[in-house]
């Protein structure tokens, strides 16, 4: 019987050392896996905040609708309802501290797990009608047209956190 004597000497160790690399490679993966979830989990908390603000902006834009549904909305008279502002600037609309503490109305109902109470800000926009009734247009056929009266809603909201900001805009003509 012809026995082959197999030298194990050269062989000591090397197991313990790719059961290492093993174990190394497994805990790399399982971090990244951890790290996956946490980013996935963070962007949708910040889904979730984006969601609540803009549900409460546009609450607080159909009240201000509704409110200009009267014969005479209180245009002027009544915080959040004021003569154009002539603004159009994003700056403007970002602004939080210097203008919409001064001038914007809140919404009047609460709403869950947002950090501020909406607001909103009604401005009279008054312009000449051209009248697009397919005739050429001159500044004599627009002085018979007369002004038309639309009203532009803004409304401003955050959501779970300040950081979530959301601003609508909509135009209304009664």
């Amino acid at each position: 019987m012809n026995c082959q004597v197999i030298n194990r000497a050269g062989q000591a160790g090397v197991t313990l050392i790719v059961g290492l690399i093993m174990v190394l490679v497994m805990t790399v993966l399982g971090l990244s896996a951890i790290r996956g979830s946490g980013l996935q989990e963070q962007m949708a908390g910040n889904m979730r905040d984006r969601q609540l603000a803009f549900q409460a902006s546009e609450a607080a834009l159909r009240e201000a609708e509704v409110q200009l549904e009267v014969p005479a909305p209180p245009i002027g008279s009544s915080q959040g309802f004021k003569e154009s502002l002539n603004q159009s600037s994003t700056a403007f609309w970002l602004d939080y501290e210097n203008n919409w503490s001064a001038l914007a109305a809140d919404y009047s109902n609460h709403i869950d797990h947002v950090k501020e109470r909406p607001k909103y800000l009604v401005e009279e926009v008054r312009f000449y009608s051209s009248g697009l009734d397919g005739n050429p247009v001159d500044l004599s056929s627009m002085l018979n047209k007369g002004m038309e009266v639309r009203y532009r809603v803004t409304a401003r909201s955050t959501g779970g956190s300040t950081d979530a900001n959301v601003i609508l805009q909509s135009s209304y003509r009664n």
